[in-house]
């Protein structure tokens, strides 16, 4: 999950403490830097959330999941939505309810859903029902919210990669598939 990502999902956590709300960060090595140890740290923001961290050193996730989406490329930077009671019982995940993303267009990825954090709340309320405080749901700058979070995570974090870096980063996942 990329620091901006990280934010706004930590955000989204913090504002809807729903009991149905529980969530899944699985951390693939797709920058240079990546690590289980850097998995860790960049976990540690999530502590007393509803929130299930795993390293994936081979990318195995990643690689299910663009099968199962039909995609170009490694699937990280993600972001799934489950309707409850989804379960993942067959040898490929389950298709997610709702999903948005941050790569670009030569991933396979559909375009309309680049992550966007108000349409992402809004998909999300709709699955969380009568589990979420309505005074929280109806704030008119929720997403808005959201998208500061994202921001100020990377503020406050230094940014450690450039544009480039991550080009390259998305290029290599093209070319990395999962063995058979």
């Amino acid at each position: 999950m990329c620091q901006y990502g990280q934010g706004f999902v930590r955000r989204l956590f913090q504002e809807f403490d729903a009991e149905n709300l529980k969530g899944f960060a699985v951390w693939l090595p797709m920058m240079r830097n990546d690590s289980a140890e850097r998995a860790r740290v960049e976990a540690a923001p999530f502590e007393g959330l509803s929130v299930v961290h795993a390293w994936d050193p081979d990318r195995q996730l990643g690689h299910l999941f663009t099968e199962a989406l039909g995609l170009e490329s490694t699937v990280w930077d993600f972001y799934f939505l489950y309707a409850s009671g989804v379960r993942w019982e067959e040898d490929e995940p389950p298709q997610p309810t709702f999903w948005m993303h941050q790569l670009p267009s030569a991933s396979g990825a559909d375009r309309d859903l680049v992550l966007y954090p108000t349409r992402f709340s809004q998909e999300l309320l709709k699955l969380l029902g009568d589990g979420v405080d309505p005074s929280r749901s109806s704030r008119e700058d929720l997403g808005l919210d959201l998208h500061w979070e994202g921001l100020l995570n990377l503020t406050r974090e230094r940014a450690e990669y450039t544009i480039e870096d991550v080009r390259e980063a998305f290029e290599d996942s093209k070319s990395v598939r999962r063995p058979e």
